[in-house]
């Protein structure tokens, strides 16, 4: 670990361990089809964290899924899920949020293949999974996101099947996301 000591001199308190983490590493995504989120029982009142027990105070406290609802799960490496907010300036001067999230696809099998490919036609709920801290992350839940880029590396027999794969809150929207990303402490589908 690198000597910290000196970094900080007011302000917050110092904490060589969070200096020193690794930033944007570690993240799964799951993906689920924006008819299977139930948005209204997500964003309800009574699904807010109340305390900091979970390390997540006016969090969520869970993301719902409808009854059924498949989720598509991509297991992320070294900064192969990367989620980005971008802020704009409505012209009432209040902010709205254009979510994107990058992820490399490392699956050969053709599943995963047809899934991506369906990724075409979808609209999504990308939910990114920390593992440091457990906790979930909700992207695209005002209108989901949609297939922004893929591409497909032929650099060498490691890389030839891998597919980078953005998927970004749609450009034709009058109204984009209107909040950064809400993180949740669980998800769970109806039974």
């Amino acid at each position: 670990m690198a000597d910290c000591t000196g970094l900080i001199v007011s302000g917050i308190a110092l904490n060589c361990d969070d200096i020193n983490a690794a930033v944007g590493v570690g993240k799964d995504l799951i993906l689920v089809n924006y008819s299977d989120f139930d948005r209204a029982l997500t964003l309800a009142a009574g699904n807010i964290e109340a305390d900091d027990t979970n390390g997540n105070i006016e969090g969520l406290t869970t993301i719902f899924l409808k009854t059924g609802a498949t989720q598509y799960v991509f297991e992320g490496t070294d900064y192969s899920v990367q989620p980005n907010v971008a802020s704009e300036t409505k012209e009432d001067g209040n902010s709205w949020y254009i979510h994107s999230i990058l992820f490399t696809s490392y699956n050969k099998d053709s599943s995963a293949r047809n899934v991506i490919e369906d990724l075409g036609q979808s609209n999504v709920v990308a939910i990114a999974v920390d593992r440091s801290t457990g906790l979930y992350e909700l992207f695209g839940a005002d209108q989901g996101l949609k297939l922004s880029a893929l591409e497909r590396a032929y650099v060498g027999t490691q890389t030839s099947n891998f597919y980078q794969v953005t998927l970004a809150t749609p450009d034709i929207a009058v109204v984009r996301e209107s909040s950064v990303g809400l993180l949740s402490v669980g998800i769970t589908t109806a039974a």
